[in-house]
């Protein structure tokens, strides 16, 4: 059971660094495309054209009901707001993300490990070149 959380749409500039979209995928939901190109029989993968900080839509329920989170976010609010909720539901979270050419990803087990924001971040000073 997964479920793929994406406000954005499929750009002309994803097609380069991402292997799951096409040109004719242009303009079209993230989420879905992608729960699309994974498909699988016996697989159920629920895709959500939203922003995965709306707490109407995604409360501390909906989090909850996951075993593990994976992040693969470039926005920091956006990687804070989810860490925040996978440290207050006690969910592991592998986090992940972009910024420039550099990523990372870490483990984050809440009450074992380190958190994304425990150590501050610095501000970025250039926007991303994707």
């Amino acid at each position: 059971h997964i479920q793929v959380v994406d406000l954005d749409t499929i750009a002309l500039s994803n097609l380069n660094r991402q292997f799951l979209f096409r040109r004719h995928h242009l303009g079209q939901s993230k989420a879905k495309v992608a729960a699309q190109a994974v498909a699988k029989p016996g697989v159920q993968i629920i895709p959500h054209f939203a922003n995965i900080k709306d707490g109407e839509r995604f409360p501390l329920a909906f989090f909850r009901s996951f075993d593990l989170v994976l992040n693969a976010l470039d926005n920091l609010d956006a990687r804070r707001h989810v860490n925040d909720i996978c440290l207050t539901a006690r969910i592991p979270l592998v986090e992940s993300g972009t910024a420039g050419y550099f990523g990372q990803t870490s483990v984050i087990i809440p009450g074992q490990t380190e958190c994304f924001d425990c150590q501050p971040k610095e501000a970025p000073k250039t926007f991303a070149i994707c």
